[in-house]
């Protein structure tokens, strides 16, 4: 089969197209022949070396496509099922066929294309784990969503609807309109207002940006609230200070979660935007 690898860190050029061996399913893990993968900034840092990787390596932490080859306990599944996944880091999913483990898939939801199904597992499930496993979002809560109209700030706000929550996001001008579609319940231009003079207190804030825009944040924290980033450690002084919690996280894969986020997503309460 073939596969796009990187056999040394740089630019685009690092890719190359490869022969591989057509791997093979063990226990309750499927092939896949993959219908559509999704690039991720991981993919990026980890083609410019900005991760400990060994090479060669094929990237792509999302797929979606259809079962190929069943492992011998995988009896719930068979060939042409449907499936979209977030695939863990020993494996790559820009390739014609990947090994996908039953920890990681998920039927995909009808109504989604494979293009539009690969664009959901690793930032879904980013932005799930973040909100709820990290943040206890609750019903009734408020959050503030930085980066809102990003692939994992998006589906955030979504999820964040759906379990009842009140959205407040800070995005562009150019995509106030964009977010406001999604639900969301107030918008912050960041570029024009600054977010901690408009925001009232809230329960949590899910930071999707980092550097002083995380600083900032603490200041529209309630007593008690947390603080969630994907990107940095929140700082344990600050969070001490308002009686509050600060919590950085890596997401892992999660195939009840992603059956979750499928469901929302037939419901029609959820959809991806590529």
């Amino acid at each position: 089969m073939k596969a796009a690898r990187i056999h040394a860190f740089g630019g685009p050029e690092v890719l190359s197209i490869d022969q591989v061996p057509l791997p093979q399913p063990l226990d309750d893990e499927v092939v896949l022949r993959v219908r559509a993968a999704s690039v991720n900034p991981i993919d990026y840092k980890i083609r410019e070396g900005s991760t400990n990787e060994n090479l060669p390596v094929t990237l792509g932490r999302d797929v979606s496509g259809t079962v190929e080859i069943c492992g011998t306990r995988a009896n719930t599944l068979k060939k042409g099922d449907p499936l979209f996944a977030m695939l863990g880091h020993d494996r790559g999913g820009n390739a014609e066929f990947v090994v996908v483990k039953a920890t990681e898939a998920a039927a995909k939801p009808d109504r989604l294309s494979h293009v539009e199904a690969a664009a959901v597992p690793l930032a879904g499930i980013t932005a799930w784990q973040g909100l709820f496993d990290h943040g206890g979002l609750k019903s009734g809560q408020r959050v503030l969503i930085h980066g809102g109209a990003g692939g994992v700030g998006h589906l955030a706000i979504q999820f964040a609807k759906a379990a009842g929550a009140f959205v407040a996001t800070t995005v562009s001008a150019e995509d106030v309109v964009f977010v406001r579609e999604l639900g969301a319940d107030q918008t912050v231009d960041y570029k024009n207002q600054r977010f901690e003079e408009v925001v009232d207190a809230v329960d949590l804030v899910f930071d999707l940006v980092a550097g002083d825009t995380q600083d900032r944040s603490w200041e529209v924290l309630k007593p008690g609230g947390t603080l969630v980033s994907t990107l940095s450690e929140p700082s344990q002084e600050k969070a001490n200070l308002r009686r509050a919690r600060g919590v950085s996280y890596l997401a892992e894969p999660n195939a009840a979660h992603l059956a979750e986020i499928g469901r929302l997503i037939e419901a029609g309460k959820v959809t991806p935007f590529v």
